[in-house]
């Protein structure tokens, strides 16, 4: 008792009113997340694929992390997995988007398995933006997507750019 005496003295308020404003702290937290969640929609399980540059036969290797649609900054972001922003595409300079899906034969699986992994095949799902860059030069942001995502993402830069998604799937 007098450990709860002590308690109450030094808050200066009993059980019910503690637990008023404890509930109205926690009320006022979660519309705070709220409304960073309402701000920007994120997406996991997704690829940057930097361009390639002059003089390189091949391209740099995926950068894992996630994709952003910012509401409040109307862009679309790319930040890795350590949280530091790639890319960054304001809606208002984005000239198309483009949606593919790509089928592959399994034949490393096919060799090392078995021969009904030819009969399957793999898919991959990319998501394109063209857009212009501050100097109006042309610029692209490719973004390979996981299957479980995959159309999340799309619908939802279809609703967040106001661009109509070109959807293009190879068989």
């Amino acid at each position: 008792m007098r450990k709860r005496a002590c308690f109450v003295l030094a808050l200066g308020m009993e059980d019910g009113p503690r637990k008023a404003l404890c509930g109205l702290l926690a009320l006022l937290l979660c519309l705070a997340l709220t409304g960073q969640l309402w701000a920007s929609e994120q997406f996991g399980k997704v690829e940057y694929m930097p361009p390639k540059t002059e003089g390189q036969k091949h391209g740099a290797d995926p950068i894992k992390g996630h994709v952003i649609f910012d509401k409040g900054k109307k862009a679309v972001e790319f930040q890795s997995e350590k949280g530091q922003q790639i890319a960054s595409v304001p809606y208002d300079k984005i000239k198309s988007v483009l949606y593919e899906k790509t089928s592959r034969p399994r034949y490393t699986e096919a060799i090392l398995i078995s021969p009904f992994f030819l009969f399957s095949k793999t898919k991959k799902h990319f998501l394109t933006f063209q857009y212009t860059d501050e100097k109006g030069e042309g610029k692209f942001m490719m973004l390979h997507m996981d299957k479980s995502n995959a159309m999340d993402i799309v619908n939802t830069a279809e609703a967040e750019t106001g661009q109509k998604v070109a959807r293009e799937e190879e068989k």
